[in-house]
């Protein structure tokens, strides 16, 4: 009886066994199935001729992967082929950056908070409702563009299956449309760009908010945007309750252009005689792919195009035709403001009459509905984590307005298509209203170089006094936006007299006009360009562009080393020959970061609250590190502690504390998947190793780690690198990264050794090259 019983439980076990054994091995067979449809393992050469709408369209792999579209040279043909080649080589991000701007990620990807902020963000900003309204009085030559590169996209969609990713998730993506083109170009503007303002803006909120903050050293250093700051502000914004955690939005789907260097030279200072430009936009590259995407059009009559683009931004935003060179960095430009309302019985105040506030609710995972408020003008009530999922109480609240209207999303349509302009002033007549908030450099063959800044600042009340970094009271209708700034308030810069014309993130203002931005990046990544273009010996070559964009001095070391009361020991003696250049084996290098970030919690801790000093140090970089500046630069006592004193101290800190590490054992550079995010075992090669850099935050060659306010790690760094003679018809880039973003293709990750060692790729424009 035991032997038979042992004998069925055996047959059993082995029944189970052989059903486990044929269930793994038809998944498997499906995996190697569906692996070879889907794998690209696509080389130079590589040739599809497509049908979109109508249009024949010849896909061509370069000799350096790059995806080139050769087509009629027609504007609709150039965004058919832009939609299409999205889709083959960015269709996951295409499609994250759909679910992000529609507020959709928590609907068809697994949960997560940073999932949720950022869909929660996206419903407030109303961006699907604001697009559909805005198609109506787009017109017909324009939208037939956009319809283009949507044409593009789904074509792509019917002829493909899913790539592996959404598989896992079990997603099935839409067709694309219209209003998703133009929902994700504000969202990236206002979400991924703007936003970094706003989140700066609540953190000085809190400063203020502080009951022993040092007034005087906050206005000095954001002068003059303080200057109407008084008791009865203060007050008034220690009694709104409901100031959210810093930085409400946080999403690893949406792409934030943090940093930004481009420089343009004037053609009688190279050698070729004609301009050269530079250009290395930054954001966190801590996600795989890349957000950029390199591609190239190529018209039958000679048109031709190569640049940079973001998948679902139906254009390119960087790049080379044969007239033209264009860049831009994030100008930081204050298109969006808080306001203080007071809500009393589900309505608010304007000018001693009450109104109706406008609910819109919205349905989460796990039974939740969100309940948004706003008011006929625009404003939205901002609520917390904690109380969005309840109905509104009584009381004082910040109220958001966004710059997003039918007029942004008809700027933005304009916008579209500068690169067709023959000259670089024509083209800069086109940058001066879109969403972007940025600055542009164009070149051009006839020899002109022009500066233009461009964005969609409203107007506020008192043009050349309030700047927008005061929240105001909401109830007083002359604090509210009166439109948008004409075109006269954007600075424009056409042949400068220098040669050159530089930007870094730093301020920008026309003089005598109003306020366009509130916030900037320190001037010194800008100074060192500027002091490199200007004191340069001989002619230009792009070898000293390629140069500058490898550039590792630290103007922020040559500015405090002279300050220390340097000792005898073998880190203070190396720091005193030290040439400021962050090499991978400098230890005074290494020791000078460890150092300054001593010193900036050592100063944050006299200002504030031990936990508001650990909450600004680790979250408030752009105001953080104002503040720091300003108190170096003019010697500054902190709390009544002279800076020499604390110079001291955290100098003999860091020195006890110092371990003898080099750069490239405290900066490493992670790179994993936007959707996986390091979860996969690492010999899947679905991330990247931990790579070892000499990037700096102060210098030209910018790398940071960071962790954001919901404790995501982040890499800010060079996300391409491109330098260009208007005198060849091609231009050297570098993208960390990969062409293709299919983690089964033979391009995936196939740039990163190239800008590891500072090396560039050669994008041709002429035909018969490609």
């Amino acid at each position: 009886s035991f032997k038979l019983s042992y004998y069925n439980e055996y047959k059993s076990y082995l029944r189970m066994q052989y059903s486990l054994i044929v269930t793994v091995g038809v998944l498997l067979l499906s995996l190697l199935i569906y692996f070879h449809v889907n794998i690209q393992y696509e080389t130079p050469g590589w040739s599809r001729t497509v049908n979109i709408s109508g249009s024949i369209i010849n896909f061509t792999r370069s000799e350096n992967y790059i995806l080139v579209a050769k087509g009629n040279n027609n504007d609709l043909d150039l965004y058919k082929s832009l939609g299409w080649m999205h889709a083959h080589d960015r269709y996951v991000q295409l499609f994250l950056h759909r679910l992000a701007a529609r507020g959709e990620l928590t609907a068809h990807l697994p949960f997560s908070d940073t999932s949720l902020k950022n869909d929660l963000k996206a419903k407030q900003m109303h961006l699907i409702e604001s697009a559909t309204e805005s198609l109506s009085h787009i017109d017909k030559k324009s939208l037939a563009l956009v319809e283009g590169y949507v044409d593009g996209v789904n074509t792509y969609l019917r002829e493909h299956a899913r790539p592996v990713e959404f598989v896992l998730v079990n997603y099935h993506p839409e067709p694309f449309k219209v209003v998703d083109v133009l929902a994700i170009l504000n969202f990236i503007s206002y979400a991924g760009l703007n936003d970094v303002c706003l989140t700066l803006e609540k953190l000085l909120l809190e400063m203020i908010r502080e009951t022993d903050i040092d007034l005087e050293l906050l206005k000095t250093t954001f002068s003059p945007h303080l200057d109407g700051l008084d008791e009865e502000l203060i007050s008034l914004y220690k009694s709104v309750s409901n100031i959210q955690p810093l930085a409400h939005h946080d999403t690893t789907e949406i792409p934030k252009l943090i940093n930004s260097n481009n420089w343009v030279v004037s053609g009688r200072l190279t050698e070729s005689g004609f301009p050269m430009m530079g250009s290395d936009p930054h954001m966190d590259t801590s996600k795989l792919p890349n957000i950029f995407f390199e591609t190239q059009f190529i018209g039958v009559d000679g048109f031709k195009v190569a640049g940079l683009s973001v998948a679902g931004f139906s254009g390119y935003v960087f790049g080379r035709t044969f007239d033209l060179a264009f860049s831009l960095t994030f100008g930081m430009l204050d298109m969006s403001d808080y306001f203080v309302e007071r809500i009393s019985d589900g309505k608010y105040m304007r000018d001693g009459e009450m109104y109706d506030l406008t609910l819109r609710t919205y349905d989460f995972p796990g039974e939740r509905t969100a309940y948004y408020y706003s008011t006929e003008d625009g404003l939205t009530l901002e609520r917390s984590l904690d109380t969005i999922f309840t109905p509104l109480t009584d009381g004082t609240y910040l109220a958001t307005k966004f710059g997003i209207s039918t007029e942004t999303d008809l700027a933005n349509v304009r916008f579209l298509g500068f690169w067709k302009a023959k000259t670089a002033i024509e083209a800069s007549d086109k940058l001066i209203r879109n969403s972007l908030g940025s600055n542009y450099l164009l070149a051009d063959r006839a020899g002109n170089i022009v500066y233009q800044q461009g964005g969609m600042v409203p107007r506020r009340n008192n043009l050349l006094n309030v700047t927008g970094l005061l929240p105001l009271p909401a109830w007083e209708s002359k604090n509210l936006w009166q439109g948008y700034l004409d075109d006269e308030h954007y600075l424009s810069i056409v042949n400068p007299p220098q040669g050159f014309i530089a930007t870094a993130n730093n301020h920008i203002q026309a003089p005598g006009k109003a306020n366009v931005a509130t916030f900037s990046a320190l001037h010194h990544r800008v100074n060192r360009i500027t002091d490199v273009l200007s004191k340069h010996k001989g002619k230009f070559t792009l070898q000293d562009f390629k140069d500058l964009q490898s550039d590792t001095y630290s103007i922020l070391a040559e500015k405090i080393i002279p300050k220390l009361r340097l000792g005898t020991s073998e880190i203070e003696t190396a720091l005193k020959t030290w040439d400021k250049h962050s090499q991978l084996d400098s230890r005074p290098a290494a020791f000078f970061r460890f150092f300054y970030k001593n010193l900036i919690s050592d100063i944050l801790s006299r200002l504030f609250s031990a936990e508001r000093a650990a909450k600004y140090y680790k979250f408030g970089y752009y105001p953080i590190t104002k503040l720091i500046d300003t108190i170096l630069s003019e010697d500054r006592a902190v709390r009544g502690t002279p800076l020499s004193d604390i110079l001291s101290d955290t100098l003999h800190k860091s020195v006890e504390q110092y371990d003898g590490q080099t750069v490239s054992d405290v900066e490493k550079w992670r790179m994993n998947h936007v959707m996986f995010g390091g979860r996969l075992p690492s010999w899947l090669a679905v991330d990247a190793p931990p790579l070892p850099t000499n990037h700096c935050e102060e210098c030209v060659k910018v790398g940071v780690n960071r962790v954001s306010p919901h404790n995501v790690s982040l890499y800010i760094s060079q996300a391409w690198r491109m330098v260009t003679d208007l005198g060849k018809e091609e231009m050297e880039t570098v993208l960390p990264g990969g062409p293709n973003s299919n983690i089964l293709s033979n391009m995936y990750q196939r740039e990163i050794e190239l800008f590891l060692a500072d090396g560039y790729k050669t994008i041709k424009l002429n035909s018969d090259d490609v």
